[in-house]
């Protein structure tokens, strides 16, 4: 969350000003609140950006599984790019008054209550129990399924030795589960990004205040 500066005329003594004044607070409160969706719109795109290219804030997420690279492909491995469709969820927020609030992230028009739930999901990590229904096909577990994906795999993806395929399509018995490890997203963006924010904030509130376009 951002928060602008508060700016607050304190006049004394000067009644003839009070028009003044007050068109005054309303040009720096409206300057304000320009200043914090210019750069919310900013933030917006840039993280959409980089969960596109897999790294919010310069981190990397960790790497899809050799499973997840190889489902419903044929001849060759799905390029390494976790989460990609999540970047269209992300919108932002300009909330109050003035201090105005800045919300980046899975907020707005952009997500949905279903986003968010996905979003924190995979930001936390979580697993899934190998038995547990294929969500596409409920007459068969995740762990039957992954058994005949594995049958069907083009030999050529795994240099033609089927005992690399079982290795990753056919789980052991003593497999339960199979886990999604946590790719962290608002937090390293943010951690990235927020000197540069609070500074442009700042910035474009003076220059509006000057009248110029920002």
């Amino acid at each position: 969350m951002v928060e602008m500066l508060q700016v607050t005329a304190i006049v004394n003594g000067l009644s003839k000003a009070e028009a003044e004044v007050r068109r005054a607070q309303a040009d720096a409160i409206k300057a304000e609140n320009t200043a914090v969706r210019v750069d919310g719109f900013r933030l917006m795109r840039l993280l959409r950006a980089e969960i596109r290219k897999g790294a919010p804030g310069g981190r990397r997420f960790a790497p899809l599984s050799m499973i997840r690279r190889t489902l419903g492909q044929s001849g060759r491995l799905r390029g390494n790019n976790p989460l990609q469709k999540l970047s269209r969820a992300i919108g932002y927020e300009v909330v109050g008054q003035s201090p105005f609030s800045l919300k980046i992230g899975f907020v707005g028009a952009a997500s949905s209550t279903s986003w968010r739930k996905i979003a924190q999901a995979h930001q936390e990590g979580f697993a899934t129990s190998a038995d547990a229904p294929y969500f596409r096909r409920r007459n068969e577990s995740i762990r039957e399924y992954l058994r005949g994906q594995g049958s069907l795999v083009d030999r050529t993806m795994f240099g033609g030795k089927k005992s690399r395929r079982r290795n990753v399509f056919f789980l052991r018995k003593s497999t339960a589960s199979l886990r999604t490890p946590a790719r962290p997203i608002i937090d390293p963006f943010w951690q990235a990004h927020e000197d540069k924010a609070r500074s442009n904030i700042r910035s474009n509130f003076i220059r509006k205040l000057r009248g110029e376009r920002i």
